[in-house]
């Protein structure tokens, strides 16, 4: 269980920070660390899922709080040559993972710097496809003014641009009452951890090492039934999104810390009892072939234990 910082900072083992759970089901608690880049903390990560994936058993839950797509309409948006064919979700993944620029500076046999190009690249998009009175879809920086298309205030919603319209909020932030992932700075904002991190599991998933048993859900698992088997057994790493305020913290001297715990406890239990699967469900709401369905199985994908 992962807690994300899209931070151009590096920093560790406090608040706002990232912050990792991890743990095999058996164990009474889940081991924390808290890396102080992206880059560790992929490496991290890569390091605890290379032993299962050698060994050829057992499965991993890996999961991030922060969104895995954007609202609908957002990857029409995207100038991505070599994309055809690809469902909207990939189509987001494959873009940032081109164009976001992580530990900027940083220089061989030194430590990762931390810093991205996170602004610049919203920046880019929104002079792509802004109208000429409405910059959008990403607003609100660390400076204001310091990219000229990226505005200090949220655009009039839904934002409108040349060739479309794109609502702020997915139909699983709405559920969640989570943020939009295109409010780039802020107390609760979320949108740095999106476009930091969407390349970081870009990077992972497609690896020529866990490319072949691995799954991100729902885009290529869809629902799950609610009792019986599921996943092809090939799939030993289930990438899920994750948002952490949906549950209490577990008591902790560091709430990001807590939160992690908590989610980890929360799937540990509910797989001891053979109910985590439920959790893999289509939504309570969301019917079956319909539009919202169609939508957040292939481009804004699910909030693991949001039912709304």
């Amino acid at each position: 269980m992962v807690d994300w910082s899209g931070s151009d900072r590096r920093r560790a083992g406090r608040a706002d920070c990232i912050w990792i759970a991890h743990g095999r089901a058996t164990t009474a608690e889940p081991s924390t660390v808290s890396p102080p880049s992206r880059t560790d903390a992929e490496q991290l990560i890569r390091a605890e899922i290379e032993s299962i994936v050698a060994a050829n058993k057992g499965r991993v839950l890996l999961c991030a709080d922060f969104g895995y797509g954007y609202p609908a309409g957002f990857a029409s948006l995207l100038a991505n040559p070599g994309s055809d064919g690809l469902p909207p979700w990939r189509i987001v993944w494959q873009y940032l993972s081109k164009h976001i620029q992580d530990d900027l500076g940083s220089k061989p046999g030194q430590q990762p710097t931390n810093r991205s190009n996170r602004f610049e690249v919203a920046n880019a998009i929104n002079a792509a496809v802004s109208g000429p009175t409405s910059p959008g879809p990403f607003w609100c920086l660390f400076k204001p003014g310091g990219y000229v298309c990226v505005p200090q205030k949220k655009p009039a919603q839904p934002f409108v641009c040349v060739s479309g319209s794109v609502t702020a909020l997915r139909v699983t932030d709405r559920r969640a009452k989570s943020d939009t992932p295109f409010r780039l700075f802020g107390t609760g904002s979320v949108g740095s951890q999106v476009l930091t991190g969407i390349p970081r599991l870009h990077a992972i998933r497609f690896d020529p090492q866990f490319a072949g048993c691995s799954a991100v859900w729902p885009f290529e698992t869809g629902w799950a039934p609610r009792t019986g088997t599921w996943l092809d057994p090939a799939v030993r790493i289930m990438h899920a999104e994750i948002y952490p305020s949906v549950r209490a913290p577990l008591t902790d001297t560091i709430k990001d810390r807590g939160q992690v715990r908590a989610m980890w406890h929360w799937a540990r239990d509910l797989d001891a009892r053979n109910s985590l699967i439920k959790e893999f469900a289509m939504p309570p709401g969301i019917g079956s072939g319909s539009a919202e369905d169609y939508i957040i199985r292939r481009e804004e994908g699910w909030i693991l234990g949001c039912s709304g």
